[in-house]
């Protein structure tokens, strides 16, 4: 997924569309043997650092459900 910006000042909202994946089925699937989940950080991924991309403390998270 791309970063996203959002401001302090208003209530975030996004739609992001990761095309050729899907939850449940196929090589790029979300969902596997491990399950799968959401992490926002603080500040942008570097795209180039493992594991977390030098983003900083992870603020949000939250587990993807599948069908």
């Amino acid at each position: 997924m791309p970063n996203i910006e959002v401001s302090d000042r208003t209530a975030p909202m996004i739609e992001v569309v990761l095309r050729d994946t899907t939850l449940d089925r196929g090589t790029n699937r979300i969902l596997d043997a491990d399950g799968a989940s959401l992490v926002v950080h603080e500040r942008p991924d570097d795209y180039v650092t493992d594991p977390a991309g030098n983003a900083g403390a992870r603020i949000a998270c939250g587990v993807i459900i599948g069908p």
